[in-house]
């Protein structure tokens, strides 16, 4: 795997609280990178169920779906050489766990945008979404809408950078059944990870 850049973005599950009460369920991020793709948080920069659905009450079955078009759904950017195709892996467990015994089914899913879009709104309406079941997308950072292809690109050299775009990630899903569990705090961590689409 030598040649490739990688980005890799934890989201991590934090205070998954299932009460009674009111309380908050998110999954906030942790990014790193390095090399020249440039992962960024976006608004909301958490996924965050209480948002949907402020109760989430064991024992009745309860699911919280955050859907792709949902303000709740989290939103990640990644900027890179507009002319490289980039793949995208999502990484998420099955289950938000509180122990071995207490466990929620967590159905992750994602969609990507890269016709360049203005602002987020516009990034969800041009958005394609992964097919449920799949965790893998490859996609050119900007897709051209039509025309011919236009020449090959320049080289990167001491004295030229290539033109930079940016295509947009959104993190959405559905959290249960709850089902008979114990109340508190559930967690897990999703791990997404961005690279260079290799050529052999």
């Amino acid at each position: 795997m030598t040649g490739t850049i990688q980005k890799i973005v934890h989201l991590v599950l934090l205070s998954m609280c299932v009460c009674s009460g009111a309380s908050a369920q998110h999954i906030s991020f942790g990014t790193w990178a390095s090399g020249d793709i440039l992962l960024s948080k976006g608004t909301p920069e958490q996924l965050n169920f209480n948002d949907k659905t402020q109760l989430i009450i064991p024992g009745v079955s309860q699911s919280v779906t955050i859907n792709l078009n949902d303000p709740q759904a989290a939103v990640l950017t990644v900027e890179g050489s507009e002319y490289l195709d980039v793949t995208v892996y999502v990484d998420g467990p099955p289950t938000v766990d509180l122990d071995a015994s207490n466990r929620i089914p967590l159905a992750v899913r994602f969609a990507y945008s890269n016709l360049d879009p203005s602002d987020v709104i516009n990034a969800k309406l041009q958005a394609v979404e992964v097919p449920t079941g799949f965790n893998t997308a490859t996609f050119p950072i900007f897709r051209r809408t039509g025309g011919p292809p236009g020449p090959p690109p320049v080289p990167p050299s001491s004295g030229y950078t290539p033109p930079r775009k940016k295509a947009w990630l959104f993190i959405y899903g559905t959290l249960g059944p709850v089902g008979n569990v114990d109340a508190g705090l559930y967690e897990g961590m999703i791990n997404v990870t961005v690279e260079y689409t290799k050529t052999n």
